[in-house]
């Protein structure tokens, strides 16, 4: 079992989040050193085992199966995103109830947010890294939004 915990260190991965549509997939550029992943669907979480901080998202999220909605960005916090608990270097594991998450995406500011995209009362959303933002709830993930460049 893990969870999440922020560090509002205002310090976050410089990088540029990518989608591409010929790969249904996200990519982060340069990708950071992340030996410890976490599952949401088909998408990677990528955590340093060293740090035990969150370093960023790729991989397959299909663009036709997107909801188009307007979406209201959050406000955030800048900081690490954390990871405690019984996890283990060279090992994946799945976040809870992130196989059943839906994608909503905002044509107009460019936003994909997958999994929750209603405010929850006491979550908090940090900017962990260029165009990331996680969004926890009890030391839970229920929520990614991210803003890719899409080519």
């Amino acid at each position: 079992m893990f969870k999440f915990k922020l560090n509002n260190t205002a310090k976050i991965h410089s990088g540029s989040l990518i989608y591409c549509k010929d790969e249904n997939s996200f990519d982060f550029v340069p990708s950071n050193n992340a030996d410890i992943l976490l599952l949401v669907g088909y998408l990677h979480i990528g955590v340093d085992s060293e740090t035990m901080t969150v370093q960023q998202v790729w991989g397959f999220q299909p663009y036709e199966g997107w909801i188009k909605k307007t979406l209201s960005i959050p406000d955030f916090i800048e900081g690490e995103l954390m990871v405690e608990g019984d996890i283990l270097p060279g090992m994946s594991y799945r976040v809870n109830g992130g196989e059943n998450w839906t994608a909503q995406f905002d044509s107009q500011t460019g936003w994909v947010c997958i999994g929750e995209s209603e405010k929850v009362n006491r979550a908090s959303f940090i900017k962990f890294a260029d165009n990331t933002i996680a969004v926890i709830n009890e030391g839970k993930l229920i929520a990614l939004w991210l803003k890719p460049k899409i080519e």
